[in-house]
Order: structure tokens, then C-alpha cells, then sequence
């Protein structure tokens, strides 16, 4: 995260003669943790300017107006959920647009009616003009800190149960999900490292936990409901989301999907954290009802428990999450 001395490097490294690619991606993801947007789409710009095949890169480079276009969800979970808050945009502009989304994404995106059809893989697509993978979508429309579309929520279940918003009348209702999925150990939090947070008066705790790491409640289980519904569909989640006051959440999808909602959400993240939440801060401007706990060193989820655990406590005594009935409001 010495990310100063590493754009140097890069440079050096690009002038000594290594591959301009992969020099030009590592200044990219540099200036994403910093915030400095305009200067990584330039580094975008110059990869595609030297032509060598990109399995992400759909676009043409021709605008949307009077075409059919597709965008196509060909990464996570969280990328598509993180990323679909372009396709207004896109669709404002182009003639119609279809949405090729992952399986368990597809019924929340034909509900929240952001495109003009939905459909998932191996389904018949219908006739296009132009194709888009979804994380091509913010350099396309140059996106800086200023101008990410963070109209909230863009993802909702219009016919599901009223929001909860905390007032302090009932238990805090709690959501909890600590393990990341394998593609980065780091971003997991070991269970037992969370398990004090539990002992807060005037909270109930559920568990939105997926996978092999459902069987750590064991240890728990009288002071954590298993609150996780069926992988393959990511709706009943949401659902649960909204009866929810607050998510905490290591670095998921699920922080993705509260974020989307308008839900108020704490994420929790490792010292070398993924570029979109940039080096400092506790908002993230991708989500406004989000709130960021950082490990001040690698490895260190002591301290971010520490930081959690007194925020809970102090959420409880203020008794007020956000505005009842403003699930867009900053998260406290």
C-alpha cells in the first residue's frame, strides 16, 4: 500500500523494458486506491490503444444511441451488483438493453427494472448490436469520485416487507457475514476474533453466512440465528436484508447487496483491501449508507473488532441508526 513509491516503481520498471500491460495495470490499480480515476481510465486507454487481446474488453468503442445492447455479468457477484447501477445510464441511451446476468442474480435484477430484459447463461439471447462486460462500464463513462451513479437504492424488492429502520424500542437487529469466499483468505475474519461483539446488550444477531464456514456458529449458537437462505437465488437474502437494521459484513457480496439496497452496512476490510474502497476513509462513495473498518496493519482484525465493538455500543445508546423511513441517509 506504498502506493506512491510503487507508481515509481512501475515507471521504472515500464523504461527498463517489462511489459507496458502489466506495468499499465499495476499504475492502474494504484490510482483507484487513490482516488484518482481520471488518471487510471488513461491507463485503460493506453492498453486498449496497443491492441492485444482483453477477455474483459466487449466494447466497440461506439455509443449506445439507437442500438440493442447486452452487458454481459462475466465477474463476481458483488462486481455485477456494484456495477449495475450503470445500466439506467446505458439504457437512457440505447435503443433497448439486456442484461446477461449470473444465475442468482437474475430474478432481483428483473424486479428491480433496470433493464429492458434479463436473462442468465445458456438462456437464448435475443438479437444485439453491441456487447459490454459489466466492469467496462464506469470507464466508458468516465467515471471519478464526483460522478459514480450512487442513486439508492438502484436494487430493491418492490413487493417485499417494509424496511426496518432502528429507533432503540426493540433489539438491534444484526446481520453478520465473516468469511470471504477463497479467492482472498485475507478478507475473512475468524469467527472466534468476532464473537465479543455478541455480547452486547440490546442486540439480536443473525447470520447470513455462506458455505463451510456456517458450521463455526456451533459455538454460538444461543446468541446467533442462522438467518442463511438458498445460495442458488440471492432474493431471499435480500428479502432478510430489509427486516434487518444493520449488516456487518468482511469484504462480500453481501456487502455489495446491502449497499445497493440502501441498507446501512459495516464492512470490514483487510490492510491491502481491493481498489474500490480506496486507501482511507470510512465511506465509500459508491455506497452512501456505508460505513468502512480498515485493519491499520495486515493481518490486525483485533483492532477493527475493537472499533466495531464500540460502535455497536454506541448505535444501542443513541438508539438511532438512520432516519426512520430514509433508508438513503448516511449510516451513523
Amino acid at each position: 500500500m506504498r502506493l506512491e513509491e510503487a507508481l515509481e516503481s512501475y515507471a521504472l520498471a515500464e523504461r527498463s523494458g517489462h511489459d507496458p500491460d502489466a506495468c499499465a495495470g499495476g499504475r492502474w490499480m494504484c490510482h483507484m486506491l487513490l482516488g484518482r480515476y481520471e488518471r487510471a481510465w488513461e491507463e485503460s486507454d493506453a492498453i486498449a490503444a496497443r491492441c492485444k487481446p482483453d477477455r474483459h474488453r466487449f466494447w466497440d468503442g461506439k455509443p449506445f444511441e439507437g442500438r440493442r445492447v447486452i452487458v454481459r455479468c462475466l465477474h463476481g457477484l458483488g462486481d455485477t451488483i456494484q456495477f449495475i447501477r450503470y445500466a439506467p445510464l446505458v439504457r437512457e441511451r440505447a435503443k433497448t438493453l439486456i442484461v446477461e446476468a449470473q444465475p442468482a442474480l437474475k430474478r432481483l435484477i428483473e424486479e428491480s427494472r433496470v433493464a429492458d430484459a434479463v436473462i442468465t447463461w445458456g438462456e437464448r439471447e435475443p438479437e444485439w448490436d453491441q456487447q459490454i462486460e459489466i466492469v467496462e462500464l464506469p470507464r466508458i463513462f468516465r467515471t471519478t469520485l464526483e460522478t459514480i451513479p450512487a442513486k439508492i437504492p438502484y436494487l430493491d424488492l418492490p413487493a417485499a416487507a417494509p424496511i426496518a429502520a432502528y429507533d432503540g424500542a426493540t433489539d438491534l437487529k444484526v446481520g453478520i457475514v465473516w468469511a470471504s469466499s477463497s479467492y482472498n483468505p485475507a478478507r475473512s475474519i475468524p469467527l472466534k476474533q468476532m464473537a465479543r461483539i455478541f455480547e452486547a446488550p440490546g442486540t439480536a444477531f443473525f447470520s447470513l453466512q455462506a458455505g463451510a464456514e456456517r458450521s463455526e456458529l456451533a459455538l454460538w449458537r444461543d446468541r446467533i440465528v442462522d438467518a442463511h437462505t438458498d445460495e442458488r437465488c440471492v432474493v431471499p437474502a435480500a428479502a432478510t436484508l430489509k427486516k434487518l437494521d444493520l449488516i456487518v459484513t468482511a469484504d462480500t457480496m453481501m456487502a455489495h447487496l446491502a449497499g445497493a439496497m440502501g441498507r446501512p452496512v459495516w464492512t470490514l476490510l483487510p490492510f491491502h483491501c481491493d481498489w474500490r474502497w480506496m486507501k482511507r476513509g470510512e465511506d465509500s462513495p459508491w455506497y452512501p449508507t456505508m460505513r468502512l473498518f480498515r485493519q491499520p496493519r495486515a493481518g490486525d482484525w483485533e483492532s477493527v473488532v475493537d472499533r466495531l465493538q464500540a460502535a455497536i455500543e454506541e448505535t444501542i445508546k443513541g438508539r438511532r441508526l438512520v432516519p426512520p423511513g430514509d433508508p438513503g441517509a448516511q449510516a451513523t
